[in-house]
């Protein structure tokens, strides 16, 4: 049997797919680390809906939420977004997507398929040879380092490149932001992070104090600020639960999260953090209703050009965030002491685990949450 693989790179308003996909890894993966890119996810996993057939298209529609039967309204809905991101490189951030399709030389992409995702997905298909397995991973690998300035190494193990590959899909997403209020690394100290009641981790925890959108929200039992990038209409997200150990019931509240936050002045206390997470996805796409896509009764003849048709086999998802004074890069001592004033509303001191998105006004391109940085 021929296999497709799939892989997603990622370095930083959901659908409700992505939401489910969130929740179902962070049941999966309870008290870690944990950063997605819902937008890669769906992206993919559409290009192979735009190449699938019967029952397998059906699963993926269903499951994805796209529009029944209307494979070119799927096309628009990603030329849209792409053609919104491609070459945004505004000063303070910098958000890239790619795809490419790489191709077993021993077979073609279908010529209707092809035309499909070229555009709308700016997805290059490229011919590649498994005589040389580890040549092929090299050459991939490197396309995604490239893709992520350098922050998504090794994607592809030397070994899985088989001649039972049919053709690998990989999408990368590559960010890095600039606070639109920097952090001043001056005020930055050593602290302490209280992992759960009974732990703690050395921290470098940063500081400042300024007008920030903000709120507690007594049914979420947590705060929640919006930290904007610079020149851009990204911003990070935070909600940071009032308990030690309130973030697992706090992050299956905050799916869609639209909420209005108020302007406030607000002394704001962060940590430093660097995370990365990779995951294959299979367990949790059919645990979501994809599972055909998994087997050998798998229709996705609209692939190839000779109709043959295969079926996946990994779905392989990594991603890194790093978090500084300066900003954000998802591809990383004076003593200050502060007291309340008048007027002075909010402190906003993330000491314990925290959730987060990376955002605009429509799309989550990050999602996840740090347990102990």
């Amino acid at each position: 049997m021929s296999y497709l693989c799939l892989i997603l790179c990622v370095t930083s308003v959901a659908s409700q797919a992505s939401e489910e996909i969130y929740q179902l890894l962070a049941k999966s993966h309870a008290n870690q680390n944990l950063i997605v890119s819902p937008v890669s996810i769906e992206t993919i996993l559409s290009m192979v809906y735009m190449g699938a057939g019967g029952s397998t298209a059906r699963e993926l529609q269903s499951a994805l939420r796209l529009p029944s039967g209307d494979k070119q309204a799927v096309a628009t809905k990603y030329g849209a977004l792409l053609s919104q991101l491609q070459g945004q490189e505004q000063g303070g951030a910098t958000l890239k997507l790619a795809n490419r399709i790489y191709v077993n030389d021993q077979y073609s992409l279908h010529a209707d398929y092809n035309l499909a995702v070229r555009e709308p997905f700016r997805a290059e298909a490229q011919s590649i040879s498994l005589a040389d397995g580890p040549g092929a991973a090299a050459g991939i690998n490197q396309w995604v380092l490239e893709q992520t300035s350098g922050k998504i190494k090794n994607m592809i193990e030397p070994g899985s490149m088989t001649a039972d590959v049919k053709a690998l899909l990989v999408n990368a997403i590559y960010f890095k932001g600039q606070w639109e209020s920097k952090f001043d690394p001056v005020k930055t100290r050593a602290a302490s992070f209280q992992v759960t009641a009974d732990k703690s981790v050395p921290v470098q925890m940063m500081m400042q104090m300024g007008m920030f959108r903000a709120n507690y929200f007594r049914d979420l039992d947590a705060q929640v600020i919006e930290l904007p990038y610079q020149n851009s209409n990204l911003s990070m997200t935070i909600f940071l639960p009032r308990e030690v150990g309130g973030l697992g019931s706090l992050e299956e509240k905050i799916g869609g999260f639209a909420r209005p936050l108020e302007a406030k002045e607000v002394y704001v206390k962060l940590p430093r953090f660097k995370i990365e997470f990779r995951d294959e996805l299979k367990e949790t796409l059919e645990q979501l209703g994809i599972r055909e896509l998994f087997t050998d009764n798998s229709d996705l003849s609209g692939l190839f050009g000779d109709k043959s048709g295969g079926k996946v086999s990994q779905v392989s998802h990594k991603a890194f965030l790093e978090v500084n004074e300066e900003g954000a890069e998802a591809a990383a001592a004076t003593t200050v002491a502060v007291t309340n004033r008048a007027g002075f509303s909010m402190f906003f001191v993330v000491d314990h685990p925290f959730a987060f998105l990376i955002r605009d006004a429509s799309t989550i391109y990050f999602q996840g949450r740090v347990v102990s940085p």
